[in-house]
Formats: structure tokens, sequence, C-alpha cells
């Protein structure tokens, strides 16, 4: 476990540190003096202000299993929510000193070591063997993978699986069982590189502003690699039966 840092867990049996609740607490300070009329929703203390106005969405340690066991992988992410879509995300890494960032209609781009890049991604087919796709814990259980060709790896925080994709370490990110604040940053910066979101189920994606769990799993990759994902990964029958009475 990292070094002086106090650790407990939360309902849902998650790790919670008091870094999380120092940072969602300044930053809600300083977001609620930058846009007073915003309403915020962080991880930790839920949302706050009209849920019909635009809505800092905020994890403030995303990934904190790995921040607490002093894995470098954690990251600060700050969305921004209007009319159901994301149209601002930035995402910090702060033990690699990277920042990504992202406003809609303005591209997405990324800065370390004093250099910025904006970013693009690649889409091309056909999948290949070292083609990396990007999930989180509960994917492979409801997910058959068997016709996709792909390596799946899992870094243990979703908004460093999105900063992977919109880098183009990944061909796609795969969430499931996650909440809005896990991917709304994330999802920013992957459509302003290039990327769609859908379910699997084929449907849009929408960021609703809620604490809610996502049941569906969702994908994000460039649009024709998204088709053929889509395509070729299927729900698997025990998921189907389960969603569909829930």
């Amino acid at each position: 476990m990292r070094k002086n840092v106090s650790v407990e867990i939360k309902a849902d049996q998650t790790l919670v540190t008091q870094a999380d609740g120092a940072v969602e607490k300044l930053l809600r300070e300083k977001l609620g003096a930058l846009a007073p009329k915003f309403s915020f929703l962080g991880e930790e203390g839920g949302l706050h202000g009209d849920p019909s106005a635009p809505a800092w969405v905020i994890d403030p340690i995303d990934g904190t299993t790995n921040y607490a066991k002093d894995i470098p992988l954690w990251c600060i992410s700050v969305g921004l929510v209007a009319d159901e879509t994301p149209v601002f995300g930035m995402i910090a890494v702060p033990e690699i000193g990277e920042i990504l960032w992202a406003a809609q209609g303005q591209g997405a781009f990324r800065e370390i070591g004093g250099k910025t890049t904006k970013l693009e991604v690649a889409d091309r087919l056909p999948l290949e063997q070292e083609d990396l796709i990007v999930c989180n814990t509960t994917v492979e259980r409801v997910l058959d993978f068997s016709r996709v060709p792909c390596r799946l790896r899992n870094f243990g925080a979703l908004a460093y699986h999105l900063c992977v994709l919109a880098r183009g370490g990944a061909v796609g990110i795969i969430a499931h069982y996650h909440k809005i604040y896990d991917v709304a940053a994330g999802l920013c910066i992957a459509h302003e590189a290039g990327c769609q979101t859908r379910y699997f189920s084929g449907n849009d994606w929408k960021a609703i502003v809620s604490s809610a769990t996502e049941k569906q799993p969702l994908l994000c990759a460039p649009p024709q690699i998204l088709e053929e994902l889509l395509a070729q990964i299927t729900l698997k029958l025990l998921f189907i039966i389960w969603f569909g009475s829930n």
C-alpha cells in the first residue's frame, strides 16, 4: 500500500482515500467559482445544483485501487456535460506527468514533457493479434471475444483506458458497470480524437448526469473499427437474460 495514505472501504466495496475527498473538494470550489450556475457531480459527494444545468462531472481519483497500492496509473478526471453530451474533458495522470484535454469541436490534445501534440486516431482494418482492446474487469463476463483477434488489457482506471485509446495505443475501449464520472471526460477526448461511442445493442450512448451505474457495456473506437467490433463481439446469453429481466 502507498505510505501515509488512509484507505477505507465504501458501501459498494470499492476503496476511497483521503485524497479522493480532498481533490473533489478543491475541484468543486475552483469550478464553482469559475461557473457558479453549473451543477457538479462528484464520485464522493454526489450531485449538487440544478440537474438540468450543464454539469461538471468529476472523478477525483480514477483508479483509486491503483493509487492506494502505489501503482502509478491513476487519473484526475474532469468532464463537462451539457445536453447529454460531454463537451469538455481534461484528464491528468500525475505520476506520468501527462495531461490530455479536449473541447467539443476544437480537437483533442496531449501534453507530456513540455511537448503538446494534437490527437488523431488511426482507423484501419483488418484488426490484428497485436491490436489492443482495453476493458475493465467485468467485460469478459458479459461479452464473447472469440471472433476477435485482438489482445485484451486492463490498466485499472477507465479514464486512463480512454487516454490510451485517444493517443493511439488501443483500437477500442469497452466499459461496463461504470458510472458517468468514470468516462465523461475521457469520452470527450476520444470523440475529439476521432472516435465514436455506442452500446453493444447498437444504440447511441448519451451522457446522463447521475450517480447510477451503467449496466450496458459500451464501446468507444474509431468509426470503421467500431462497426467491426460491434459485428464480431457478441453479448453472452446469460447477460442478455439477466439484463432483460432488470
